[in-house]
């Protein structure tokens, strides 16, 4: 009797027979689809690493300059992002100010919410004494507010707190109506002209409105000019000059097909942080964002909180180029 070689074996334990139980091919199934979820996992963990190196956490490339620049996250900036988290979990409320119960912590902890990306920029406020602050800006809105005491606001003039804003809302709202009630009240061919008249009206309204919120879009950078001023002005050259502050239109400044800015670009913690450092007119030294919140799978992989993440690459590093130009200590 000839007996099977060990190559003969290995391969017969391995392949399951067409006519093996059904039980049998189920389990093989299981076991296959759990090793292709743990490799689609690892997957999303590693391009979650690549984005959350410390010298790539906040990087962009520069329109003006023709290069990268970036900023580091550090030690330090991680341990104030940690101390900030654990203050506001005591306080249980995001706001600077006292007896402040619209912006409460435990909101970002609801699974409708799914919490949101916390951000700190350490700075240096003076350059010869070498003297620090902390900013903090939270991604896009805070329950529905753009603006929350204490933080840093968003680079939008135009929001949904703004009158030019509610009065273009009302109209689209009014036309929605109107053609809601023409079309549950007939079908007539000139009806359906009206309507079709009155949604054509509504998309160009809605256009117009987007495109003014983009217009209002204004991004800074450490990037100065020099500007004449008058003598009885206080100036900082013996030139009789001033450096003023660049500011540009989010489309001038966006490195990417301008036509196609994603929605929600500028809104995260990062721009917002920059922005704001940049008006006061301090330098950054450091950034970290962290996620705040229940655990969700958001883009590129899941957001843990805890964990220290990278810009975006989508909606911030287009802009973070022009927001970090001539940022370098």
């Amino acid at each position: 009797m000839m007996r099977p070689s060990s190559v003969s074996v290995a391969v017969a334990s391995d392949i399951v027979p067409k006519h093996a139980p059904a039980s049998r091919r189920r389990r093989r199934r299981d076991r296959n689809n759990a090793k292709a979820n743990e490799k689609a996992i690892l997957r999303r963990k590693k391009k979650v690493v690549e984005l959350s190196r410390r010298d790539e956490a906040c990087k962009g490339y520069c329109l003006h300059c023709d290069r990268f620049h970036s900023l580091p996250r550090t030690k330090e900036a991680e341990e104030r992002a940690r101390e900030l988290i654990k203050t506001l979990k005591k306080r249980k409320s995001v706001s600077d100010e006292t007896n402040a119960s619209d912006f409460l912590v435990e909101d970002v902890y609801d699974e409708c919410t799914g919490g949101k990306m916390i951000g700190i920029l350490v700075c240096e406020t003076n350059e010869r004494t070498k003297e620090k602050a902390m900013l903090k800006a939270f991604s896009g809105q805070w329950m529905g507010e753009w603006e929350v005491p204490g933080w840093c606001p968003p680079l939008a003039r135009l929001t949904h707190n703004s009158l030019e804003y509610i009065e273009e809302r009302e109209k689209i709202e009014t036309l929605s109506e109107e053609i809601k009630r023409l079309d549950k009240k007939s079908s007539s061919d000139d009806v359906s002209a009206l309507v079709r008249e009155l949604k054509t009206k509504r998309k160009n309204t809605s256009r117009a409105l987007l495109e003014r919120i983009w217009d209002s879009y204004s991004l800074p950078s450490f990037r100065k000019v020099k500007k004449r001023v008058e003598a009885s002005d206080n100036s900082n050259n013996s030139d009789g000059s001033r450096r003023k502050l660049i500011e540009l239109n989010i489309r001038k400044c966006y490195h990417g097909d301008e036509s196609k800015l994603p929605c929600g670009c500028g809104d995260c913690a990062a721009p917002k942080l920059l922005a704001e450092c940049a008006r006061k007119g301090w330098k950054p030294v450091a950034i970290a964002e962290t996620w705040m919140g229940p655990n969700v799978k958001r883009g590129a992989g899941l957001r843990e909180e805890g964990v220290f993440y990278g810009a975006c690459l989508e909606r911030c590093r287009p802009i973070l180029g022009h927001l970090l130009c001539d940022a370098e200590i």
